[in-house]
């Protein structure tokens, strides 16, 4: 699965309520994009836009056999 693919994943399996779309609070040209809302343990609930996510934050919005594991190296 790729990264295009694994964030229209997480778009389709979050709330209604936790995702939408870039509004005002966004410049100009962001406007219209679709956005998801985090918890961060530094800044509490925070709004991004779904092609912002790390690595990090997809792996941790995926259900864990969707995950990318790194390999083991023997």
């Amino acid at each position: 699965m790729n990264r295009g693919e694994r964030l229209e994943h997480i778009w389709s399996i979050t709330a209604d309520a936790y995702r939408g779309y870039a509004g005002d609070r966004f410049p100009p040209t962001m406007q219209g994009q679709r956005t998801i809302m985090l918890w961060s343990a530094t800044n509490g609930t925070i709004l991004k836009l779904l092609d912002d996510l790390t690595d990090d934050e997809i792996a941790a919005k995926l259900p864990v056999h969707m995950r990318h594991l790194p390999t083991i190296a023997a």
